[in-house]
């Protein structure tokens, strides 16, 4: 019925439908992978932005504190010189009399 040649012919015919089920199967799984890592560095990257972006606003808080800071060390120690003049003149007067 089935020659020797015929059966070889079946068994490499099942070899080849096995092989290319495992090869499917395989590039499956690199797809499958890849794509999941395509996502988390896609969330890593949400979250690389968003950390950018509070240490930006952090920034610009520290900056615009910094700049009013100096404005009022400034103010302070214009005061403290007039005081200080005030002091030191009250002293010298008070020495020439």
């Amino acid at each position: 019925m089935f020659s020797p040649l015929d059966i070889l012919y079946i068994v490499l015919a099942f070899c080849v439908l096995w092989f290319t089920a495992a090869l499917f199967w395989l590039i499956w799984q690199a797809a499958t992978m890849l794509r999941h890592i395509n996502d988390a560095v896609s969330e890593g990257r949400e979250v690389l932005h968003k950390v950018e972006a509070a240490l930006t606003g952090i920034r610009e808080r520290f900056e615009s504190a910094t700049s009013s800071m100096g404005v009022v060390v400034q103010l302070a120690a214009k005061g403290m010189e007039y005081w200080m003049d005030k002091k030191v003149g009250k002293g010298k007067k008070k020495l020439k009399e």
